[in-house]
C-alpha cells in the first residue's frame, strides 16, 4: 500500500498540480511568477548560499533528466569504470556543494532578523525539503556507490512506465527507504513548485532583451530648492 502511493498516486498527483496550477498561476498573477529578492535585506549569506545551491543542484538535475532521455547513451558512458568514478565523485562533490548552500540559506532565513517577516510557512516547507533532498542524495552517493549506473536500470525504467500510464513499481518497490525518501522528495517538490516561489525556475529572463534601453535623467532643482 505504502509503495502504491509513493510511486503510483505521489506522482500523478504531483504531475497534475504542475500541469494544471503552474499555467494558472502564470496566466492570473504572473507578478508572482519569479522569486521575491531579498538581496536588499541581506547580501552576504545570500551569496555564500545561492551560488554553491544553483551550482551543485543544477548539473545534478540535468544529469537526472539526461538518464532518463538518453539512457542508452549514458549507459555506454558509465560502463566504462574511469568514467563512471569520474562522474560519481563529480556527483558527489556537487551534491555537497548543494547541500552547504541550502543549509546557509535555511541559516539565513534563521538569523537575519529583516527576513523574518518577509519569510513564509511555505518558504521553510520549501527549504527544508530540499535539504532533505540535497542530504538524502548525498547519503546515497557515499553509501549506495554507483548510484548513476543502477538508478539507469531501475528508476529510469520506473519514470518510463509512469510517463506511459503504466506504472511498473516493481522496480523500484524493493529499495532502500532512503531511495524511498528521495523519490517521495522529489514528486512533493514537483507538486510544491507551482505554489511556491521556485516556479521560477521554469521562467527564462530573455525577455529584456527586447526591451528599449531606460533613460535616466537628472532632475533639475527647481528655484528655491537646494541640490
Amino acid at each position: 500500500m505504502l509503495n502504491a502511493f509513493l510511486f503510483v498516486v505521489l506522482p500523478y498527483v504531483a504531475l497534475a498540480l504542475f500541469l494544471f496550477v503552474t499555467p494558472y498561476r502564470y496566466l492570473s498573477n504572473r507578478l508572482t511568477w519569479s522569486a521575491y529578492s531579498t538581496q536588499f535585506l541581506e547580501q552576504e549569506k545570500l551569496y555564500w548560499g545561492s551560488n554553491p545551491w544553483h551550482y551543485g543542484i543544477i548539473p545534478v538535475v540535468l544529469a537526472h533528466f539526461l538518464g532518463i532521455i538518453a539512457p542508452g547513451p549514458m549507459n555506454v558512458l558509465l560502463s566504462n569504470r574511469q568514467a563512471l568514478i569520474l562522474l560519481e565523485s563529480v556527483g558527489l562533490g556537487l551534491g555537497l556543494f548543494a547541500l552547504f548552500g541550502c543549509l546557509v540559506l535555511m541559516a539565513r532565513r534563521a538569523q537575519t532578523p529583516l527576513l523574518k517577516p518577509v519569510t513564509s510557512a511555505a518558504d521553510w516547507v520549501l527549504l527544508s525539503l530540499l535539504t532533505v533532498q540535497a542530504a538524502t542524495g548525498v547519503y546515497m552517493a557515499l553509501f549506495m556507490r554507483w548510484g548513476s549506473q543502477w538508478y539507469l536500470h531501475t528508476a529510469v525504467p520506473y519514470l518510463h512506465s509512469l510517463l506511459a500510464f503504466n506504472p511498473q513499481i516493481a522496480f523500484v518497490a524493493d529499495f532502500p527507504p532512503v531511495f524511498k525518501l528521495h523519490a517521495a522528495g522529489a514528486f512533493l517538490i514537483v507538486a510544491l513548485l507551482p505554489f511556491t516561489k521556485l516556479v521560477h525556475l521554469l521562467y527564462l529572463p530573455v525577455d529584456f532583451l527586447r526591451d528599449p534601453p531606460i533613460l535616466y535623467r537628472w532632475r533639475a532643482p527647481k528655484g528655491g530648492e537646494e541640490g
